[in-house]
């Protein structure tokens, strides 16, 4: 256990890096089934990895700053100090982000480097490997409703719930439908929009069948 305030700040200055890396990883790649024991394995693993990667640096630095006295004695410049503690920060966060967006986008160097690490759900496999299809929803009270998973006109974007949530889902915008038989209304051989800036949000205990078609 952790008896001193020194102690437990050089704890907490440790486990940093992992932190920061974790963090930056999942907020872009997602965290599907992270208990918090498997966090806390990635924050170790992730920290020595770090300290071990920036352990020559380090050393110079304890030796510059604390071993010669430069920090109480004054000799070291403002900007030495701010740019070590953003490095310090800023360093995993980009390395986290990096490897999230490979993995995110199936990038072969991403995977070999972090592993696969599947998706829980059929549902969460699909929604990250689709970038735009049309969606056509029967739900469970007989009605069919159409929509586009992608980018709306006005920025908008489409979105999948991820596990351990529902599999809830948004769409960016509806299309027109018949309610009854769900066929699509084309027009010049493309899907009609309904008229207006209008999206669809439908609850995952509503849907009885889910068409899927890219575009």
């Amino acid at each position: 256990m952790i008896a001193t305030f020194q102690g437990l700040l050089v704890a907490l200055l440790a486990l940093l890096p992992g932190a920061s890396y974790t963090f930056a990883y999942e907020r872009v790649a997602g965290g599907y089934g992270i208990s918090f024991a498997d966090r806390l394995v990635r924050f170790l693993a992730s920290s020595a990895l770090f300290h071990a990667l920036f352990s020559g640096p380090e050393y110079l630095l304890y030796r510059d700053l604390f071993k010669n006295n430069r920090l109480q004695g004054g000799g070291v410049d403002w900007w030495l100090v701010e740019a070590v503690a953003l490095a310090y920060v800023l360093v995993p966060v980009a390395v986290g982000a990096l490897l999230g967006w490979g993995h995110k986008h199936h990038k072969k160097w991403a995977v070999l480097l972090v592993g696969n690490a599947p998706e829980p759900r059929a549902w969460d496999y699909f929604w990250r490997h689709t970038d735009r299809a049309v969606v056509r929803l029967k739900l469970k009270s007989g009605m069919w409703l159409a929509g586009l998973y992608g980018m709306a006109g006005n920025g908008r974007r489409s979105y999948a719930s991820g596990h351990p949530e529902e599999g809830d889902l948004y769409l960016a915008v509806a299309l027109e439908i018949n309610n009854q038989s769900g066929e699509l209304t084309l027009t010049d051989e493309q899907v009609t929009p309904l008229p207006g800036a209008r999206g669809l949000l439908v609850r995952w205990p509503e849907i009885e069948y889910i068409d899927i078609q890219e575009y």
